[in-house]
């Protein structure tokens, strides 16, 4: 395990290695239960749209939930900025729609604004929140604890991974999914077959850069959004995250010249190595390409090859001597109006 200066291991680096017991920890009895209740719910609401609600790592998990709602459920899913709400103090209309909340402090002050507004719309709203006392998981018509235990590295690892996998959960309660139910019944095991992949090759490409662009598409897109905020977070690497389609629209004119491409790939591959094999024809440097061996579910985003990018991206943090628990001008709860 990465250790700092003195000696003692990173935060980031234990709780990276939590991952896969927190992940289990969804399997509680009780837990259970509440998922089974809280897909009533979701079934009585029968919504028609689905709002998420959410900021940095949160709203990436937000993203591999708006995939896997959208293919699961065939419900359509929206991003609103809370702005919207908060500063510009608008009325909305969220007859038949489920605002999803997703925070780890559940503190901020713009979340709670446009929760408010879509309650007072006469929509539901569910919380996913690592902080179920807060005034967000208090303020929701719906709690759902995500259960990742204290998180102390600034950067976000075991609760960005709970809140996807429990948002999983309760869409697979809701649509009484079975395939869906049984693949999320062994993702911690494949997540703690994840630390045995080698991840210094791309620690070693991840400290020599100085930019960085990260391919995915469909569940894998909010993978790919949170390795690129670690890189930027962590690495000091100017970062930027794209849908492998979209990135052909005008970002791959300056993908050349030796440029550095990550790609986060799913069980949905074909199209994502066609835009590796374009990018590369036109000079861009693939440093890695990440995806599962043998996909559970097709609305599972690669949590596991997450892992991989998170190790990696520790090491990389730390071969660069930067301290991977607190990178300069962050901190743990950001509060945003």
């Amino acid at each position: 395990m990465t250790t700092l200066s003195n000696g003692t291991a990173t935060w980031m680096a234990r709780e990276i290695a939590e991952i896969p017991d927190a992940a289990r920890r969804l399997l509680d009895p009780d837990l259970q239960r509440h998922f089974a209740a809280l897909g009533k719910s979701l079934r009585d609401c029968d919504p028609q749209l689905i709002i998420s609600i959410a900021r940095g790592s949160s709203d990436h998990a937000a993203t591999c939930l708006k995939y896997a709602i959208e293919l699961v459920a065939g419900v359509p899913v929206a991003s609103l900025g809370p702005s919207v709400a908060s500063v510009y103090n608008a009325s909305l209309r969220t007859n038949r729609s489920v605002g999803l909340a997703i925070s780890q402090s559940g503190a901020s002050q713009d979340l709670l604004s446009l929760t408010r507004a879509i309650r007072t719309g006469r929509g539901l709203t569910l919380a996913l929140t690592n902080t179920p006392n807060s005034p967000l998981g208090q303020g929701c018509d719906l709690l759902c604890d995500i259960t990742a235990g204290p998180e102390n590295a600034v950067a976000a690892t075991k609760s960005y991974t709970n809140s996807v996998l429990a948002g999983l959960w309760c869409l697979a309660r809701w649509q009484r999914n079975g395939p869906l139910l049984t693949a999320l019944e062994t993702v911690a095991d494949r997540l703690e077959r994840a630390f045995a992949l080698d991840v210094d090759p791309l620690a070693k490409e991840l400290a020599q850069i100085d930019r960085l662009v990260v391919l995915g598409r469909g569940p894998a897109l909010g993978i790919a959004q949170e390795v690129a905020l670690k890189a930027m977070e962590i690495c000091d690497i100017p970062a930027t995250a794209y849908s492998s389609a979209e990135v052909l629209h005008g970002p791959s004119a300056i993908i050349k010249d030796g440029f550095p491409v990550l790609a986060i790939g799913d069980g949905k591959t074909g199209f994502l190595n066609q835009t590796l094999d374009q990018l590369t024809q036109q000079g861009a440097r693939v440093i890695g390409h990440l995806r599962p061996a043998d996909p559970a579910h097709i609305a599972l985003p690669p949590l596991e090859q997450l892992i991989v990018a998170y190790r990696a991206l520790e090491l990389a943090a730390r071969r660069k001597g930067k301290n991977p628990d607190k990178p300069p001008n962050l901190r743990k709860v950001t509060l945003t109006v």
